[in-house]
């Protein structure tokens, strides 16, 4: 509105003036040289005012002149950036879908308009990645960790291919140092994580699991038994350093952890009775054991809690002490049975072994009946009938790896075959539905060979 108005005043003033000067009209002389010319004022005045137009529009023109390479320049640096940020896009799509030419062609349009842009190295590496080109892969990660924007996604993928090329050392070292750069972000606290469990450094795995577990998370049953084996873990390598009573601490902590965790129980119990014998903390712990991680190789611990006893004196402790605490549990039995086979109470062993066996009785149970009846009866016929029995009876359980499938007859952090952290399970392997035939096989998950 204003505009107007200085427009309106202006056209007026104008107006004004041409009618003054039509009716004061005058005259100019200009003399020079030997030229003289004569004119009125309106005509001196009209060609002031296209003077000034003409001045006015040559000045404009030198201003454009002046500033329009840097807009030209402009104009061709965001078509270059347009076709760039074209080609990340594009080339990220190709990674996605496993198109490892199209990614590369695209990685290498990007560096051509975006030379040096954060995306492009990016780009650049993971189409090398796809395309299995290790040398340019590992060029682009060290130049972006040459970079302070870049560094921590340099990072990441040197990480994962020292994962990949089995050198944890080098991997733990880099996700050290994606730590100092960014202090608790999730992924590298999951690496630092992992890569301690395969190194075997229990201590800094706990500190780093107790970091990773706040609040709720920390009361999680798979948190608390992580935490069991590692503080397990823990346990035995201070008793192997510092001895029995050191380790001591670490074994309760592990049992209470996870008072289900067999291996944590059996060590908790074998080091209490050596450091404090026969006493009433030990009783108590092996009842609290026992009803909660009732095994085979937990019985064998109580069993040398008692030293120098015969065998019925092992019975009657079973008996009274033991059993109790889980009477109906197919360990208690199996526990029992041997116990009174080992004391020649046939009909107690019996009793005992059928009722561990039920309706489905395993190997191990047959041959324990063919063994009574040898030794009871010194019956051949009735024992080898139980033997045949045990060749087509379920299989008795093992400690199974639920990643790989592989048994093991005795209890450990990491699989031998797959590297499987806290993989064992206490089970009888799942063979299915049964047909006479076919094969009986256990179908596990494909993995690959450990390095």
């Amino acid at each position: 509105m204003t505009r107007i108005l200085f427009i309106f005043a202006l056209i007026v003033l104008i107006a004004l003036g041409a009618v003054w000067l039509s009716d004061h009209p005058g005259d100019v002389r200009l003399a020079w040289g030997g030229w003289v010319v004569e004119t009125s004022v309106i005509v001196v005045a009209v060609l002031a005012l296209v003077f000034a137009v003409l001045v006015a529009l040559l000045y404009r023109f030198w201003v454009w002149l002046k500033h329009s390479p840097g807009r030209i320049g402009n104009v061709f640096s965001e078509r270059r950036r347009n076709k760039g940020l074209e080609a990340i896009s594009s080339g990220m799509v190709a990674i996605a879908a496993g198109d490892a030419d199209e990614a590369r062609r695209q990685a290498v349009a990007a560096e051509k308009h975006l030379k040096g842009e954060p995306m492009t190295l990016l780009l650049a590496a993971q189409a090398a990645e796809l395309n299995a080109d290790d040398r340019a892969a590992n060029i682009y990660y060290d130049r972006m960790m040459q970079r302070r924007d870049t560094e921590f996604l340099g990072l990441r993928g040197l990480i994962n291919r020292a994962i990949r090329d089995g050198d944890i050392a080098k991997a733990r070292s880099l996700a050290e140092r994606a730590e100092e750069l960014r202090p608790g972000t999730e992924w590298v606290q999951k690496h630092l994580y992992e890569l301690a469990l395969k190194e075997r450094d229990w201590d800094a795995a706990d500190q780093i699991l107790n970091r990773m577990s706040r609040g709720k998370a920390a009361k999680s049953d798979a948190v608390r038994r992580a935490k069991a084996v590692i503080t397990y873990e823990r346990a035995r390598a201070v008793q192997r350093e510092k001895g029995d009573a050191a380790a001591l601490p670490l074994a309760e902590q592990a049992h209470a952890l996870d008072p289900a965790f067999v291996p944590a129980a059996v060590l908790a119990v074998t080091l209490t009775f050596a450091e404090q014998g026969n006493s009433r903390k030990l009783r108590k712990l092996i009842g609290e054991a026992w009803k909660n991680a009732p095994h085979q190789d937990l019985a064998e611990a109580i069993r040398a809690t008692g030293s120098g006893e015969q065998a019925d004196d092992w019975r009657r402790r079973a008996e009274e002490m033991v059993a109790p605490n889980n009477p109906d549990h197919i360990e208690t039995h199996l526990m029992l049975a041997r116990a009174a086979l080992a004391s020649h109470d046939w009909s107690v062993a019996r009793e005992h072994l059928l009722k561990a066996g039920g309706d489905h009785p395993t190997a191990g149970i047959l041959r324990l009946l063919a063994e009574l009846e040898e030794e009871a009866n010194a019956d051949a016929l009735a024992a080898r009938e139980w033997i045949l029995k045990s060749s087509v009876a379920p299989p008795d359980p093992l400690w199974i790896c639920n990643s790989c499938g592989r048994q093991e007859d005795e209890w450990q952090s990491h699989c031998p075959a797959c590297g499987s952290f806290n993989s064992f399970e206490w089970r009888t392997v799942d063979r299915g539905m049964h047909h006479p035939d076919a094969l009986e096989v256990e179908v596990v998950r494909e993995i690959t060979a450990a390095p």
